[in-house]
């Protein structure tokens, strides 16, 4: 017979093993254990609350010892500035996603009124021609350089905008040093107005993706905001971490116009997003936050910087993102069951493509070298980052066929992450579809 010794320590393996198991899961809360945030920290949470003019904020500790915000916010303008202080301070592991309840002025209630008259505005236009309208958005240099490294969106963008012209699309480019916050801005607000129900939409970004924080949704939902060409403190040398945070949410235009857009009612949007993370940024925090940081996260350094992937689906984990039904093995067009979109309308359908999974970094060819041979044929270069050059070969190739042009360049983009990082890192893109098979035409 079993004994109670045995029983018992059957029972303790299997919490243990529960545990471990949880710990893996995606969107995996941190429940098992108490996160022991010192004091010091969270007094210079609330002197840093102070300094930035949120007379009325505080915080306190959540069931698990999170930092949590609670007081009063006059709008979610402070209460992202709020949350970027205590990321800042204690990491994003640290920072209880619960949203504070006392905030003054609401996003929503500011888009319910331009939702109505944008509504009044689609029922006029509803029997318009259909247009083929894109937005193109890149970056390679920004202004402040010394902290928001170079990459390769403008080279890419520029790809984009000419397959698009070709394929009929008026393309709106918005690139280089012209893609302040004012233009970026302006642009997604003129996009935003001019789409109607029959239109064909496409929409790229390439950028810098800012430090994520929880949204009003709760559930560890989190958004973000697109890094600019201004975006930061240019010129300045040296400037305190949290300020320099703060600065950049002020700096860095807000995800949610895009996501207002992919939200309109149109024919098909199609949005590509690809970006690498903006993740140095945590590096020259104060020496208590670090050692705090570093402990909470297993002796690794955080990463404040996450793909614009986040914009493709409502699941969540602490310190990036995920599609709750996607794996490298799936095809093209996945399904996330159980969950909700961000996006509910009724039309021929939209994709959202995004170069990286969760995690990852979009890659391309060595900085000395600049270009890399095409898959198709290996004699022409390509210069810009593997995946987005990649995908508009193939859709050359393909004739716009966007679900195997996708194939094709996410097999050939995770191949040669592998390659050139010798599989230390991977790349795997992913996309989002509800058009049909054999429909997801750019041509037609």
């Amino acid at each position: 017979m079993m004994t109670r010794v045995t029983r018992g320590l059957i029972l303790l393996a299997c919490m243990t093993l529960t545990a471990c198991a949880a710990n893996n899961l995606p969107g995996f809360q941190n429940a098992y254990y108490s996160y022991n945030v010192p004091q010091s920290l969270v007094d210079r949470i609330k002197v840093k609350f102070q300094e930035h003019g949120l007379q009325r904020a505080s915080v306190t500790r959540d069931n698990v010892g999170r930092v949590q915000l609670i007081g009063t916010y006059k709008n979610e303008d402070d209460v992202d500035k709020a949350f970027s202080i205590v990321q800042s301070i204690v990491g994003l592991k640290s920072t209880s996603p619960f949203y504070p309840q006392d905030v003054q002025q609401k996003r929503w209630e500011l888009a319910a009124a331009k939702a109505l008259d944008s509504d009044n505005r689609r029922r006029k236009d509803a029997a318009s021609a259909p247009k083929k309208i894109a937005l193109v958005i890149g970056i390679n240099h920004f202004m402040d350089s010394a902290r928001l490294h170079d990459i390769q969106g403008e080279d890419d963008a520029t790809v984009v905008q000419r397959y698009l012209q070709a394929a009929g699309f008026s393309v709106t480019a918005v690139l280089g040093n012209q893609a302040t916050k004012v233009n970026v801005e302006h642009a997604l607000h003129q996009l935003d107005d001019s789409i109607g129900p029959n239109d064909n939409v496409f929409i790229y970004i390439s950028s810098h993706g800012n430090a994520p924080v929880p949204s009003p949704a709760g559930h560890d939902q989190r958004k973000m905001s697109i890094m600019v060409f201004d975006s930061g403190e240019p010129g300045i040398t040296k400037v305190d971490q949290v300020d320099y945070m703060i600065r950049l949410q002020e700096t860095s235009v807000a995800d949610t116009l895009v996501q207002e857009i992919a939200k309109k009612p149109s024919r098909i949007t199609r949005m590509l997003i690809d970006t690498c993370y903006s993740g140095d940024m945590l590096d020259d925090v104060s020496a208590e936050s670090q050692a705090y940081i570093l402990k909470t996260n297993g002796g690794k350094a955080e990463r404040a910087g996450i793909s614009l992937a986040s914009w493709t689906g409502p699941a969540y984990t602490s310190k990036g993102i995920h599609f709750a039904a996607d794996s490298a093995g799936n095809t093209a067009t996945t399904t996330m069951p159980g969950t909700k979109t961000m996006v509910d309308r009724s039309r021929s359908g939209y994709t959202i493509i995004t170069a990286t999974s969760e995690n990852e970094e979009s890659l391309g060819p060595d900085a000395k070298i600049g270009v890399f041979p095409s898959p198709i044929p290996p004699n022409k270069p390509l210069k810009g980052s593997f995946f987005t050059q990649s995908l508009f070969d193939y859709l050359g190739k393909y004739n716009g066929d966007l679900d195997t042009s996708f194939r094709d360049a996410r097999r050939f983009t995770s191949e040669k992450a592998a390659e050139v990082t010798r599989g230390q890192n991977h790349q795997t893109p992913r996309q989002y579809s509800t058009i049909p098979a054999q429909q997801n035409q750019l041509f037609q």
